[in-house]
């Protein structure tokens, strides 16, 4: 190729791999507008908001079902008895509540105790089952119809069941516009890796798939801050719900990813979009159209490719299906682990508004901590070792007492590789598929580990303690064994055609 990129200089970081080198220069997303600039940032910018909507509501339930101590304040027949805390009866007409958050909870609003203590779980279950509804639903949305549609789609929908829920009578009532609400947000988390990761050079994503996530922790953060300002959980829901409409209203000026509409035969709409990037960007735009032009006919794509594909062809070919079915395994095992350690941050402390604020802290300089450690181990590795240490953290947990400074100091490390190992997955996943099926790939993968998570609650809550430990550190090993299945993606330009992964 005689073309000759005059920011080659920036372009083309690892300078020990002429291959590399080679593919950097070939990626015609990078000749036409950059690998990176303050194009990239702003859209990367509105595009990783959205995941504050999608985050705020799986983590909303700390606040919405914290532990209550109550009472029986009057019994059938006005006979007098002998109470104690928290203990049922079945001739209390009259429970009060002792609330350590808001004036009112779902606990004590739907009177979430004794023999229907075990649906204030159950609606998490439901908004999970929902999440893995959606990121699969929305995955197909995505490839089909375009990330920026896909995206507006989801967020306009969680902020109306968002703000549904607020408002709901009787817990089924809740319940139900929950389980809308996870369906929209499991739009939200899969949509958002793959958009940014579409939008920058192969040299870049590292960084861009760490902060991607670095949100959820800053949710984690603001959550704390909502509840304690809040009187009451509808006030709560409203106020992020308040929130989450300012956001929707900046993802109206998303574009959308200039390679989906290349692999979707919208070459017009790409060249006119990269064209404006380019000039934002400060870079010439000579030569944009014949970029794109060239890359299709060396592409051989077949016009409207991604519109015949549905889920069954990501196991099309035999690569294909040891990917598929490898990536869903260890997404798997992340949401087993990731949302089932997090049981393990009680012993922080009692004050919940302080154990969800650490917990948010903790988790944002691991976000671009991510981009380091895929840069220099690559992406399998970086996945392995996450699991091992988690894994590791756990074993050493079978057998130091709870309530302990080392215990805090395990489980601590525990949840820090488990959400590693999030971020790892979101760059290293994204990678695997060609972008025709390139969010329904990840779509299907992430609906492994909101499987994972609606099983969490029950592992975590296994008694002995060393039970859910033991659970906990097998788990990591299985999965890290599972990644040797997977190939390294880094460095690798993102295939744009499916017929690549048929040999």
């Amino acid at each position: 190729m005689n073309y000759k990129n005059h920011s080659s200089k920036n372009i083309i970081l690892d300078r020990s791999n002429e291959k590399v080198e080679s593919d950097f220069e070939d990626d015609y997303v990078v000749k036409s507008m950059g690998a990176s600039g303050r194009w990239q940032a702003i859209v990367c910018a509105i595009v990783a908001s959205s995941r504050l909507i999608a985050t705020w509501n799986m983590l909303a339930i700390l606040f919405l079902t914290p532990t209550t101590d109550f009472k029986c304040v009057k019994f059938k027949d006005n006979v007098t008895e002998e109470v104690k805390n928290s203990t049922c009866y079945k001739n209390c007409e009259e429970y009060e509540y002792y609330q350590n958050v808001f004036e009112s909870t779902l606990i004590s609003e739907f009177g979430l105790i004794c023999d229907r203590a075990w649906l204030a779980s159950f609606t998490q279950t439901v908004l999970m089952l929902g999440l893995m509804v959606g990121v699969s639903i929305f995955g197909w949305i995505s490839d089909r119809f375009g990330r920026r549609n896909a995206m507006i789609l989801s967020a306009t929908s969680a902020v109306i069941f968002m703000l549904g829920a607020a408002f709901a009578q009787s817990y089924w009532t809740f319940t139900i516009l929950r389980f809308f609400v996870g369906i929209a947000s499991g739009g939200i988390m899969s949509i958002t890796a793959v958009f940014t990761l579409e939008i920058v050079g192969p040299q870049h994503r590292e960084m861009a798939g760490g902060l991607a996530v670095l949100p959820d922790g800053i949710a984690e953060c603001t959550l704390a801050g909502f509840a304690y300002f809040a009187p009451t959980w509808n006030v709560y829901l409203l106020g992020f719900s308040g929130a989450s409409v300012v956001i929707l209203l900046v993802l109206l000026f998303m574009p959308e990813t200039p390679r989906w509409l290349v692999t979707s035969g919208k070459a017009d709409r790409a060249v006119e979009l990269m064209t404006k990037a380019a000039k934002f960007n400060n870079r010439s735009v000579t030569g944009i159209r014949d970029n794109v032009t060239k890359s299709l006919q060396e592409l051989n794509l077949k016009e409207n490719e991604a519109q015949n594909l549905n889920y069954t062809d990501l196991f099309k070919t035999k690569k294909l299906t040891m990917i598929t079915v490898s990536s869903f395994t260890i997404w798997f095992v992340t949401g087993v682990c990731y949302f089932g350690l997090n049981q393990y941050t009680t012993v922080l402390g009692s004050n919940i508004f302080i154990v969800v604020a650490i917990i948010g802290c903790i988790q944002m300089p691991l976000s671009p901590l991510t981009s380091l450690i895929t840069k220099f181990f690559g992406r399998r590795a970086s996945a392995m070792g996450t699991y091992i240490i988690a894994g590791c953290s756990m074993i050493c947990l079978i057998f130091i007492p709870t309530s302990t400074w080392m215990s805090t100091l395990f489980g601590g490390i525990g949840v820090s590789s488990a959400y590693l190992n999030f971020c790892v997955l979101y760059i290293y996943v994204t990678e695997l598929y060609p972008t025709p099926m390139r969010n329904m790939g990840f779509s299907i993968s992430a609906a492994g580990s909101k499987l994972g998570a609606t099983l969490a609650p029950f592992v975590a809550s296994l008694r002995p303690q060393w039970a859910a430990s033991v659970i906990f550190a097998i788990l990591p090993m299985i999965a890290a064994a599972v990644c040797l299945l997977l190939p390294e993606t880094k460095g690798q330009k993102l295939r744009d055609t499916v017929e690549e992964d048929s040999s």
